[in-house]
């Protein structure tokens, strides 16, 4: 089976929290498990959803991790995140630069970034092609872009395990990306969802466009870097990406006015405005997760198509 020593840590944590008994007390645990998500190709979502719904032991977990990514494919993980916790780095070779530097300087002013012409159009048209077929969507035909599907929830599509989205995720020049921004290459992809948004009709209301931060504020370091790639046209009225250009340097000023993180983002979302960052297909958009951002709702003739990449610093 599987031979990784952070298995069977990872199970019971969970199986303590299933059966509603306190896990053990693992140093960095949260930390780890991500990492550990990133090396096995896991999507967050998935895994949660098979241990809390369907896994009956570490060895259907163990099974199940295979059906997903295949035995030589595990094999390789357990692997690479063995010789990460030994201390090996995990890329050798320097990164090649991608930033100009003038979006040097629009990253360290504004904390967030459009990069073109890194992901070619046919790799954004099969990830679309895939979203289409699994959400029954013919876009020729309106009335099938409002289907409810168990995978899509709001403008999230939780499928994860596919070579289309692969290819776009382990592309080198993504990898280099997040390599000059992180400032190392010790870093890992994680495994990230897709996206479908619909235009908004009278009869489907979309509800997600309020400014929010992605941040588990539990975590002793904050810097996190989030990013989407556009893999169609997005225009200003197809709903892109918004955010508050600046916010970061003023994030933890702003946190500490308030008593808790709730209250925060309250406050933030009753006060400030994003503005909208369009694109064309395969354009990249990176933000600093201290950045208030949300999808913009979509007023335009089609739907918004776009996959969610992000690493996460070893």
């Amino acid at each position: 089976m599987i031979n990784c020593s952070f298995l069977p840590v990872f199970y019971a944590h969970h199986q303590c929290i299933k059966t509603g008994t306190p896990p053990a007390d693992v140093k960095d645990f949260p930390i780890i498990e991500n990492l550990w998500m990133g090396f096995y190709g896991l999507g967050k979502f998935e895994t949660y959803q098979f241990i809390y719904e369907n896994c009956t032991s570490i060895t259907d977990l163990e099974e199940w991790i295979i059906r997903q990514k295949g035995e030589q494919q595990v094999r390789e993980s357990a692997a690479a995140f063995d010789q990460w916790t030994k201390g090996k780095a995990l890329h050798a070779d320097a990164a090649p630069s991608i930033l100009s530097p003038s979006q040097w300087q629009s990253w360290k002013e504004q904390g967030y970034l459009k990069v073109s012409n890194l992901v070619d159009e046919q790799l954004c048209d099969a990830v679309i092609q895939l979203i289409c077929t699994q959400l029954g969507v013919d876009l020729s035909k309106p009335e099938t872009w409002y289907n409810p599907h168990p995978d899509w929830h709001g403008l999230m599509l939780y499928i994860y395990q596919d070579e289309r989205i692969n290819a776009i995720k382990t592309l080198p020049s993504i990898l280099y990306l997040f390599t000059e921004l992180y400032g190392t290459s010790n870093i890992i992809a994680n495994t990230e969802k897709v996206s479908f948004n619909p235009p908004e009709t009278s009869t489907w209301t979309f509800r997600h466009s309020k400014l929010h931060w992605d941040i588990d504020f539990e975590k002793p370091d904050l810097d996190y870097i989030q990013g989407l790639v556009y893999l169609n046209d997005v225009p200003e009225n197809r709903g892109p990406l918004t955010v508050v250009p600046g916010f970061h340097h003023r994030f933890k000023d702003w946190m500490k006015t308030y008593p808790d993180s709730l209250d925060a983002q309250q406050v933030m979302q009753s006060t400030l405005t994003g503005v909208p960052v369009p694109g064309v297909k395969g354009d990249i958009v990176l933000w600093r997760n201290t950045l208030p951002h949300a999808a913009g709702t979509n007023h335009a003739d089609l739907p918004r198509f776009v996959q969610y990449i992000s690493f996460s610093k070893c």
